[in-house]
């Protein structure tokens, strides 16, 4: 059985619309974030750098293990149940770790920096604020070029790719909007109908 220990940040949904998409049972376990949850004792003992998301498998390789950073995870699982999410040809499968790269390490900084002076900050840093959507923005562009007449990142088919991405213009969609980039926008809707994804953002 697998365990999610989950918040609704972007690195979390990512975790859990993989779970999903595995159709592997599993049980979900919020960790408030405003309540500082991830500090506790007994979270850390699953990880001690105290940040969610964290999979925990119990059939792992060698027996138990605990898994943190949504990007391990969602790697984890796609090796785990021999997934097409990481893609069988060899030269897709470079394309593919070169975008998932991109989306789990660049584009999700970015726009988590983005985020954080324009919603969370105590402080209002109009500096920061405009560098950092004009980065973002930046980003959208490059990601709208790449998705021009594709359905998915790379291939004919949905991969890790795409959910590096999705998470995080997922969590911005009211004010770095996918309308405003026609080939986000249509892959974007394409993705929210996948009936995994429409679990994954199901109230806890």
């Amino acid at each position: 059985m697998l365990d999610l220990y989950f918040w609704t940040t972007n690195n979390g949904f990512r975790a859990r619309t993989m779970v999903e998409e595995t159709g592997l049972p599993y049980n979900l376990h919020p960790v408030a974030l405003p309540k500082k949850e991830q500090l506790s004792d007994d979270f850390k003992k699953l990880h001690i750098g105290h940040k969610i998301p964290v999979l925990v498998d119990d059939e792992g390789p060698g027996g138990p293990i605990n898994i943190p950073e949504s990007p391990a995870i969602l790697r984890y699982l796609a090796i785990k149940t021999k997934s097409p999410l990481i893609p069988a040809d060899a030269r897709t499968r470079v394309e593919m770790e070169s975008w998932f790269s991109y989306g789990v390490s660049t584009f999700c900084m970015v726009v988590a920096q983005y985020g954080h002076f324009h919603f969370r900050s105590p402080e209002d840093v109009p500096g920061a604020k405009k560098f950092f959507e004009t980065y973002a923005r930046d980003m959208y562009g490059v990601i709208n070029e790449r998705l021009a007449g594709r359905d998915y990142f790379v291939g004919d088919q949905i991969s890790l790719a795409d959910f590096a991405h999705y998470a995080d213009v997922r969590m911005y969609k009211d004010s770095l909007k996918p309308e405003d980039y026609p080939n986000i926008h249509k892959w974007y809707e394409r993705i929210s109908a996948r009936p995994a994804v429409q679990r994954a953002y199901e109230p806890i």
